[in-house]
């Protein structure tokens, strides 16, 4: 695990080289589908990238890489998901992803860590979890990637996951605190809550003041911020794979079952998240500081309610 961390955090330094004023990501998850809408999203990724608005410096991939099987790191569904689709000129920066449940089918997973290991790719995935800095020099945002597959691990594997959790929120980080994986902690949509990330990340991400935590598995968009929880909660799931309704519309301040994708700036003293649709068009889009003070700059209806029971957590598409 340490290797592929080291080989993260040079990577980085290699790319950045220098101490920068902000810090400019892409977010998106459950797009490794065989769906135009996946093609639409990356599409809107690349449109967002003009004259008068930067690439991101990198861009997190939320896992549910690839919904199908992959028979070795050269099956050429690979280059047509991911390489092909994701503009190599306009989006040439590294894609640093997390494993969804998808991925642990089929034996993807190692998959994905091999093809990564072989280099020449934009495709990045040092470990099952690992940590990044943003930039490497004087780090303005510190980044932990993590695996949210309980059920397909062992327990021994989930005991030294959280154990590397404790141990790694608790050295000294960036002004900015993420942690990004797969499943939702909270969600308004067909998964619904998280109990054992609640019970188990929960108490850590409070304990060291983590500022938001990313993920994708619900296919939407999502904020969440939750009483008694100073996290901002961001779903970015739209990135291809088939939309759900809304089981509940009480929490919010956004919920929509749409596809898109998360746009964030971090500056010294404020964080900005945009939720970006499939046209480019924004859909929400909020301010944090570092008190954890939330204002909403940009708000579109989030979808309603459906009738329909909400389905067992942690369940799996």
């Amino acid at each position: 695990m340490r290797r592929g961390v080291l080989f993260a955090m040079t990577l980085l330094m290699i790319i950045t080289g220098r101490a920068r004023a902000d810090v400019h990501l892409f977010s998106v998850g459950d797009w490794g589908i065989d769906s135009p809408d996946r093609q639409a999203v990356a599409d809107a990724m690349a449109a967002r990238v003009t004259a008068d608005r930067a690439a991101p410096d990198a861009v997190l991939l939320l896992g549910d890489n690839f919904y199908v099987k992959l028979s070795g790191i050269d099956d050429p569904q690979i280059q047509s998901f991911f390489e092909k689709t994701y503009d190599p000129f306009k989006l040439s920066m590294p894609f640093f992803a997390v494993l969804g449940n998808h991925d642990y089918k089929g034996n993807d997973d190692v998959t994905e860590l091999a093809y990564a290991a072989r280099g020449g790719t934009r495709f990045k995935l040092p470990a099952r979890w690992y940590r990044l800095e943003l930039p490497a020099v004087n780090p303005l945002v510190t980044v932990l990637m993590l695996d949210s597959d309980q059920q397909a691990m062992s327990d021994e594997q989930w005991k030294a996951e959280l154990k590397w959790i404790d141990a790694e929120l608790a050295k000294p980080h960036a002004p900015w605190l993420m942690c990004c994986g797969h499943h939702d902690m909270f969600g308004n949509g067909s998964h619904s809550d998280n109990g054992v990330l609640l019970t188990s990340w929960g108490p850590l991400f409070k304990k060291y003041g983590v500022d938001i935590y990313l993920c994708g598995h619900e296919h939407t968009l999502q904020h969440l911020e939750i009483a008694d929880w100073p996290i901002s909660f961001v779903i970015a799931g739209g990135g291809g794979a088939a939309r759900k309704p809304m089981l509940r519309d009480q929490r919010g301040p956004f919920s929509k079952s749409v596809l898109g994708f998360a746009d964030l700036h971090f500056s010294t003293d404020t964080m900005a998240v945009e939720l970006v649709g499939a046209k480019d068009n924004v859909l929400h889009a909020f301010e944090r500081d570092h008190s954890g003070k939330v204002t909403v700059t940009v708000n579109t209806p989030s979808d309603p309610a459906t009738t329909k029971p909400l389905k067992v957590i942690n369940g799996g598409d």
